[in-house]
């Protein structure tokens, strides 16, 4: 005869198998859903390294970016200055070359037979012939005859306040004419060839 205890014990194992079934269910529903709740978190994570990682990546682009043109700009800014540098000692150069120039016998013809192509070259009219003291000291005989050749005017001699190295300068009176045969006016302008030579030298 199954008594009491017995159906007590059957009932609680039913209720505990029951129990135990439905624990089982929750447990794997639990860890089901906390494995889904693990990888979404992971996921995240991952996301949120991956961002990471592109934003680092972006501000080392933009930081590199920002020292290269740094050093872009400083090694132009570098470049001119030497350019400069090249180009006044250049100048500076054939400065001294020229002053020595003007020292030597050979500059004497130079001088005189620039005079002459001024004079061969104007009009009618009265002019200055602007030169140095030196100048004009030494070749005061042969300025003066290569002046007395000119017959269509008058040409004064002027003594430059300027120390302009060497050769002469022809204007007219009213100033709306000029010849600048000076050695410092060419001096100046070989400073752009000069300057073409120096980067045609850093290129």
């Amino acid at each position: 005869m199954t008594t009491i205890e017995d159906k007590i014990s059957l009932f609680s194992k039913i209720i505990y198998d029951k129990v135990n079934k439905e624990k089982q269910e929750r447990l794997e529903a639990f860890n089901i859903e906390a494995e889904k709740r693990v990888n979404m978190e992971k996921e995240k994570i991952d996301e949120l390294r991956q961002n990471l990682k592109k934003e680092v990546a972006k501000k080392s682009n933009i930081k590199a970016n920002r020292i290269v043109a740094k050093e872009r700009l400083n090694k132009q800014r570098e470049l001119l200055s030497l350019k400069d540098k090249l180009i006044y000692e250049a100048l500076e150069d054939v400065r001294k070359k020229l002053i020595e120039f003007v020292s030597l016998t050979e500059y004497e013809s130079h001088f005189l037979t620039m005079i002459q192509n001024s004079i061969k070259g104007i009009n009618k009219g009265n002019y200055y012939l602007i030169i140095l003291k030196r100048d004009y000291e030494k070749f005061q005989t042969e300025i003066t005859n290569i002046l007395n050749e000119y017959v269509d005017g008058k040409i004064e001699i002027k003594i430059s306040e300027d120390d302009f190295i060497g050769g002469h300068i022809l204007k007219d009176v009213e100033g709306k004419f000029k010849i600048d045969n000076s050695i410092y006016s060419k001096l100046q302008e070989s400073k752009e060839i000069i300057g073409i030579r120096v980067m045609e030298m850093l290129a």
